[in-house]
């Protein structure tokens, strides 16, 4: 079974930021200090602390594939995947390959333009088919398709976008799109068993 977490990071108050960063490791916390933004340090943290509550997971064990995939090294038995945009944090874990990405539904000119530069012809009639705000719910399923696909192989940006169809194409795998408030997130696995919780401020403290 995969099991998905999802955190709203807006729940959290200034005092719940200072846990968070006291409880942070070291590595962790000089890379939160390094954003510009406070947005980014948050969601940085809230990484951490989400991941920890990964049964079997040693900070100390992570490391990355020449794709960037983050892994923990000798325990091929525990997948895991993380994704941020805007207020959202997503973590998805299981016993075998998978990928899992979020992001915040912005749509404008630039993300069409996007979709005609980065999609293939059938994803592109089956995002501009429609107006206003369901194509931009279409073009971030279609995006987080994509991402987390890619996520899922490991590979990250060497494959390029248009190279594939996540609508046509036998990928082999399963994905899985769902809406949550002003974001798209999709999970890309060969188990389509999926436990998704919402997380709240208590329970990602409380790690």
């Amino acid at each position: 079974m995969i099991q998905i977490r999802c955190f709203d990071i807006e729940q959290l108050q200034p005092e719940d930021y200072k846990m968070l960063y006291a409880r942070a490791s070291l590595e962790r916390r000089q890379r939160a200090d390094r954003y510009l933004k406070q947005e980014d340090r948050v969601r940085c943290l809230v990484a951490e602390a989400m991941l920890r509550r990964i049964p079997g997971f040693d900070q100390e064990d992570l490391a990355r594939t020449p794709g960037g995939k983050p892994y923990l090294q000798g325990n091929d038995r525990l997948h895991f995947n993380l994704s941020h945009s805007g207020r959202w944090v997503a973590l998805a874990w299981g016993d075998s390959p998978l990928g899992i990405d979020i992001e915040q539904i912005q749509m404008d000119a630039g993300k069409e333009e996007i979709a005609r530069r980065y999609f293939r012809s059938d994803e592109q009639a089956y995002v501009f088919a429609v107006p206003g705000d369901e194509r931009a719910r279409r073009f971030y399923r279609v995006w987080t398709m994509k991402e987390s696909y890619l996520k899922y192989l490991g590979t990250g940006i060497d494959r390029p976008l248009n190279s594939f169809s996540v609508l046509s194409d036998r990928l082999g795998v399963n994905l899985v799109s769902d809406y949550l408030p002003d974001a798209c997130m999709t999970l890309c696995a060969g188990d389509d068993i999926i436990n998704c919780r919402m997380l709240t401020a208590g329970q990602l403290l409380a790690t």
